[in-house]
């Protein structure tokens, strides 16, 4: 979870779950949950890194990079995970970039001069960032973002650092109930850029435990239809997209 997205649930949203299950599944296709030393970088409160820990060889470690922890979140890591703010060392044999990128105003020049430098030629890494700038809206405002990407346009930014060799997308279901948020934002005269509102986020995620386990169920249905028909050629548009590759 985004610092920025923290509020007072005590379930985790289920697009959360879901989200972690699918990138799970991503790297276990690719052997990479053999990794020992990963790095999640922007990886927010720690959660999908502390589910990822449980899947690694024993020993294994994650360093959780995230320029926006305060001295409290810095000192709350748990076994085996670190928290840093400072620019990681190299050294890593499995680099997360998961829904970092929309954060960072120059993406190009935080890639070359930034991540790159931190692992070798031939480690895996997994980039994920939200898809179509058409839905560009009050909820990414509120998460601090700059842009949503396009495919090519994720493809074409990645290239000077990895060697793409899988794509997809998440979420398909969630397209339509999110391009009518942003329809209707339009309609009101809310528009890209206007004030933030804070109320957006998982953290705000208050459904009970039969809405939980109906949203859930929905979502995981969604990503394996996703990633079943991803594996024949057909690509469906999602709410996310992600790239999985080596460094160059």
């Amino acid at each position: 979870m985004d610092l920025t997205e923290r509020g007072e649930a005590t379930t985790r949203h289920p697009w959360e779950r879901q989200r972690f299950e699918a990138y799970r599944r991503v790297l276990a296709d690719h052997g990479s949950l053999s990794a020992r030393r990963v790095l999640d970088v922007g990886a927010g409160d720690g959660w999908f890194a502390g589910r990822l820990l449980g899947e690694l060889p024993d020993g294994a470690g994650i360093v959780c990079w995230d320029t926006n922890y305060d001295d409290d979140e810095l000192a709350a890591a748990a076994p085996g995970i670190v928290r840093t703010r400072e620019h990681p060392r190299d050294g890593y044999d499995l680099v997360l970039v998961l829904d970092v990128l929309e954060h960072i105003a120059d993406a190009e020049r935080f890639i070359v001069e930034s991540l790159s430098p931190v692992a070798d030629p031939g480690t895996p890494v997994l980039v994920a960032v939200p898809a179509h700038q058409w839905l560009f809206g009050a909820h990414d405002v509120a998460l601090g973002h700059h842009r949503r990407y396009g495919r090519g346009e994720l493809r074409r930014l990645v290239a000077p650092w990895i060697d793409v060799v899988e794509e997809g997308s998440l979420f398909t279901t969630l397209l339509a109930p999110r391009a009518a948020q942003v329809a209707v934002e339009r309609v009101r005269g809310r528009q890209p850029g206007g004030p933030r509102d804070d109320t957006h986020g998982v953290g705000t995620w208050s459904g009970g435990r039969a809405t939980t386990a109906l949203v859930d169920a929905a979502l995981a249905a969604d990503v394996g239809l996703g990633r079943t028909l991803g594996r024949i050629g057909v690509r469906l548009p999602g709410l996310s997209i992600w790239v999985f590759g080596t460094v160059r």
